[in-house]
């Protein structure tokens, strides 16, 4: 854990973090930069050239650019790669106008097996939960948002969580609000980072609790507008997106990687 932020994930994910978030301290302000607390990014390939993308990367192992057009990426992919850096992208899915009633009918349709215990994320719960998060997000090969974005301190956020009557957590999920006020998509949230142990899953414990996060960030903040993205040929999180009235997009989230810093080349999965 780094000594001035929580950082989440394998040394190489924790180390992306702190530069990060060293960083951010100059880039807050800035309506161009997007964040939800893994790396940082472009709000879309408009706001600046692919350049700055490209310094971002090198100078932290890693910069997102959202809002790629389907018929750019493989170009962008080979603007990035010429400079050296590797790429990986996920399609973009946006919520409808049919999300927030989906959501809480979901929950009310089937509750959450006897056992667990449901609980939420904020500025003072304990590093002992915040590390079970930590191990099941990586058990699921997900990568946890920074400390200050999980807790809410830097961005509207919630994060929710089931835990066994032993404390072990074993699912999650969360949403940030990612886009600045000055942006182009101000409110916007990013959606995601569902997972569930793989003794539990079967329960439909992952799906609830990303309904339970969209429903707690429209009552607890007034959000309504909602995105995550999908690796290609993923037809569970299509499937499950689908449910909760997301719909695919013709725009790509890209990212550009430090083959250094970053060796493996991937945020999560």
């Amino acid at each position: 854990m780094n000594k001035t932020v929580e950082t989440f994930g394998p040394p190489s994910s924790q180390a992306l973090q702190a530069r990060v978030w060293a960083k951010w301290q100059d880039l807050r302000d800035d309506p161009a930069i997007v964040t939800h607390g893994r790396a940082l990014g472009l709000a879309s390939p408009e706001v600046a050239p692919l350049s700055r993308q490209v310094a971002m990367a090198r100078e932290m192992g890693a910069a997102a650019c959202e809002h790629v057009h389907e018929a750019d990426v493989a170009a962008r992919f080979a603007a990035l790669e010429v400079e050296g850096l590797k790429t990986d992208s996920f399609v973009g899915w946006r919520s409808s106008a049919e999300t927030l009633t989906l959501a809480p009918a979901r929950l009310a349709a089937r509750p959450f097996a006897e056992d667990l215990t449901l609980g939420f994320v904020g500025p003072d719960t304990p590093h002992e939960i915040m590390a079970g998060l930590d191990a099941v997000t990586q058990a699921c090969d997900v990568l946890l948002p920074l400390g200050p974005f999980l807790r809410g301190l830097e961005r509207p956020a919630v994060c929710a969580y089931v835990a066994e009557p032993s404390g072990r957590i074993v699912g999650t999920s969360a949403s940030v609000e990612m886009f600045h006020s000055a942006s182009s998509w101000p409110g916007l949230c990013w959606w995601g980072m569902l997972s569930t142990y793989s003794d539990r899953r079967g329960e439909g414990i992952a799906s609830r609790l990303g309904a339970m996060v969209l429903d707690e960030m429209n009552r607890r903040h007034g959000m309504t507008e909602f995105f995550t993205g999908i690796r290609i040929g993923n037809a569970p999180s299509e499937a499950l997106c689908t449910q909760l009235g997301f719909a695919r997009t013709p725009y790509h989230v890209v990212i550009a990687f430090d083959p250094v810093l970053m060796a493996g080349g991937r945020l999560t999965k």
